[in-house]
């Protein structure tokens, strides 16, 4: 049976624009080296700011609560829960919690002290650590999700790292495994897209931000709703930041009355009947109707106001033919 191997590698750079210096000599060598043969950097375990080791194996660690992209978060949770709970039953009595005297690295007698975690020397090209032994595993955990090394190339060049990086994960399998949770999730949304009547998709469509209106032809909905699903975040508006596939599936999976009095809201701010002021305040001329548009859909939900709902609707309708 063939080990799965950890590996982290050096990142290499282009020199070709730079006068001549050691490390365009060195990388224009047959080797392509990033240093001087021989030297490496040493690293060891990074303590946060609360005190804990980011050891790559606490699904409650400060780097997992700023991971952005709920899947990722996820599947890191996920993954580092999972790798904990094999390494302490391989490791017995040693305490590696984030907290544990095992991450101070000062503490230990020897090199050969496995009650304490031991700096590892990152050499140029290939790293390459056994996972099948424990404390090789171990050490790749926390080099994994070390802040001074990228947690891939991709990331690296997308400027998630300094530029100074000199080296990132080479793991294929995590790559992989979040680019394909990645389109499951994409074409689950797509099979929903598919299922909606065309009178759903413009009301999805106008509560993600997109430009639509009812005269907006079927084809062109379905387009800027599909080209969305496919952006890895939103850009600005109200769900900057957000991940469009998880705030589209909110919509498509919303009961129809609740979708309806939402776009309804929506249209009405849209054509002026409502105007949002300071702090989100929504105003109907300037009398204010609710503080925000949670509370206005609320309202309008509300059986006590079906009176407010209908006529509001009526109001939409007259400015959507006085603009024909």
């Amino acid at each position: 049976m063939v080990s799965k191997i950890g590996k982290i590698s050096t990142i290499k750079r282009d020199y070709s624009g730079d006068t001549m210096t050691m490390e365009k000599s060195l990388a224009g060598s047959r080797y392509k080296f990033t240093r001087v043969p021989g030297t490496g950097v040493f690293k060891f375990p990074y303590k946060e700011l609360d005190g804990k080791y980011r050891t790559g194996l606490d699904p409650d660690a400060s780097y997992i609560k700023r991971i952005q992209d709920p899947l990722e978060k996820e599947l890191e949770i996920e993954r580092v829960t999972k790798l904990k709970e094999r390494l302490q039953a391989a490791l017995g009595d040693i305490d590696i919690g984030p907290r544990s005297a095992f991450w101070n690295y000062a503490l230990a007698n020897s090199t050969n002290d496995e009650l304490h975690v031991q700096p590892y020397k990152l050499m140029d090209g290939d790293n390459l650590f056994d996972l099948s032994v424990p404390f090789q595993e171990l050490t790749f955990s926390w080099l994994r999700v070390h802040p001074t090394i990228a947690s891939s190339y991709q990331a690296w060049e997308r400027g998630e790292f300094p530029a100074d990086t000199q080296f990132y994960v080479a793991d294929d399998d995590i790559e992989n495994e979040v680019a394909y949770k990645k389109k499951q999730k994409i074409n689950k949304a797509i099979e929903k897209l598919n299922n909606m009547t065309p009178e759903k998709q413009k009301k999805v469509a106008r509560l993600l931000g997109l430009p639509v209106s009812d005269n907006t032809k079927e084809s062109s909905v379905y387009n800027l709703i599909d080209t969305a699903l496919k952006q890895t975040e939103f850009k600005a508006g109200k769900y900057q930041g957000l991940s469009p596939v998880e705030v589209f599936t909110g919509f498509a999976d919303m009961k129809e009355d609740l979708l309806h009095i939402r776009d309804l809201v929506k249209q009405a701010i849209l054509h002026s009947i409502y105007r949002v002021r300071g702090n989100n305040r929504i105003y109907e001329g300037e009398f204010e109707v609710a503080k925000d548009e949670e509370e206005l859909v609320k309202m309008l939900r509300s059986d006590d106001n079906q009176d407010m709902l209908l006529t509001l609707t009526e109001k939409v309708k007259a400015k959507k033919i006085a603009a024909l």
